[in-house]
């Protein structure tokens, strides 16, 4: 055996069996030292299987388990969405009170300072609050304009005679047109880009009789329609008539218009009114030559009949008023906005 030891071992003097200390034994040192590691290591890894199948392997339904994997399972989902839902919600803004508080500071800072203040700053400063207070505002409208729902309808009942059902039927045809008004005024002062003047002007792109003829064709018959549609049309006359001549006055009262040009300026505005119909005949209408062009504006086709002195005269007379006008609200720290246009009828 010590011959085979030291055939084996031919550095190391028998006897030498197992000593850990010996630098001759290191063959055996990790022999010794790798079977209960690889045993803890085995035992572990079995016990992480077993683990991991148990917990891949679905629970008996209406067991504890089952439960509770089905709570940890809404859990999560409930986790996820809350998750999703916080991404989604929108930061909160600002309060009316800090955006007005933002847009009047800049505003007080200039009067302080003596420096005049734009019109358009002190709408924008100032459209918060109108946002907010939009939904008194539209009450108010809506029973006025509901005022003047019933005064048409009273008027077109005592003329043309309209049953309980033909009454009815037109107050629920005016209500709705005055709720599709108050929603299109709601847009279109909602707008960021919104001016002041923009607002002023508004105002007359609404009419409360707009489409009242079409609805009343379904209504009426026979003579009472024929009666109708000739007083509506006689009130449309009226109405482009007296507008033309507003225009043509003021116009002469800035620049002597002769007599020619007087009718060119009346026919032109009597034929770009919202009220005109081609089938309209009545004096100083003229022929329809004298009309406006696609896109082009009252102010456009009005220079084109002016001579170039009252071109001239026009503009001066223009920018006198329009001082004045920004001298007037000078007295109040504003200042009239820089597209504002005193005369323009667009």
């Amino acid at each position: 055996m010590e011959n085979a030891f030291s055939q084996i071992f031919p550095d190391c003097k028998p006897p030498v069996f197992v000593d850990l200390r010996n630098r001759c034994s290191p063959s055996y040192t990790v022999p010794l030292m790798r079977a209960p590691l690889f045993l803890i290591i085995g035992a572990i890894i079995g016990a992480a299987g077993a683990l991991l199948y148990q917990q891949s392997t679905p629970p008996v339904p209406g067991s504890p388990e089952a439960r509770n994997s089905e709570l940890e399972r809404e859990l999560i989902k409930t986790r996820v969405a809350l998750a999703a839902a916080e991404a989604r919600a929108p930061k909160p803004g600002l309060t009316t009170k800090e955006k007005l508080a933002n847009g009047a500071r800049t505003i007080v800072d200039d009067l302080k300072a003596g420096r005049t203040v734009d019109m358009n700053d002190v709408f924008r400063a100032a459209k918060p609050v109108i946002s907010d207070f939009s939904p008194l505002f539209e009450r108010i409208q809506r029973r006025d304009m509901r005022r003047h729902n019933e005064y048409i309808l009273g008027d077109l009942t005592r003329k043309y005679h309209l049953n309980a059902s033909q009454q009815e039927s037109l107050r629920t045809w005016l209500n709705n047109k005055t709720e599709e008004q108050i929603a299109a005024m709601r847009q279109f002062h909602q707008r960021d880009d919104a001016t002041l003047e923009d607002m002023m002007k508004s105002g007359r792109k609404f009419r409360s009789d707009d489409g009242l003829d079409g609805f009343m064709e379904t209504v009426l018959t026979g003579d009472e329609l024929g009666s109708f549609k000739t007083e509506r049309l006689n009130q449309r006359v009226e109405r482009v008539q007296t507008e033309a001549e507003q225009q043509v006055s003021r116009l002469n009262s800035m620049v002597q218009l002769d007599e020619k040009q007087q009718d060119q300026v009346f026919s032109l505005m009597a034929r770009s009114s919202p009220d005109f119909d081609p089938g309209m005949k009545f004096e100083g209408l003229g022929d329809d030559t004298t009309q406006l062009a696609a896109g082009q504006s009252r102010d456009d086709a009005i220079m084109e009949v002016l001579r170039p002195d009252q071109r001239a005269q026009y503009e001066h007379e223009r920018q006198v008023r329009r001082e004045t006008a920004q001298k007037e609200m000078s007295d109040f720290g504003l200042k009239v906005p820089d597209n504002w246009d005193m005369f323009g009828d667009n």
